[in-house]
């Protein structure tokens, strides 16, 4: 009994997360994602992140590629996983 339960604990604290993204409709007819992590979801945004203001982004691949980079920075262990104007710029973000 012990055995499985250091087992059930060893798998449940090395297991890498598995972040994934959907895209999400927002006001204006932009986009956002919501970011899910074990199947929970653990970040929603329908704006444009680091940018005053509630508008999404106004292309869906747009919203995608911030998302992947989310991913990239909470898998890395950054949290929060902010996103920078520069990094905006550096994805070629249609503002």
């Amino acid at each position: 009994m012990k055995l499985t339960l250091a087992l059930c604990l060893l798998l449940v604290f090395t297991h890498e997360p598995d972040p994934s993204y959907q895209l999400i409709s927002s006001q204006g007819k932009t986009y956002g994602y919501d970011i899910y992590l074990h199947g929970r979801l653990l970040i929603h945004q329908p704006s444009v992140p680091g940018l005053p203001g509630n508008d999404g982004f106004r292309r869906k691949k747009d919203a995608a590629k911030v998302a992947v980079l989310v991913i990239e920075k909470i898998r890395q262990h950054v949290f929060p996983p902010s996103i920078s104007r520069a990094e905006l710029d550096s994805l070629h973000i249609k503002l």
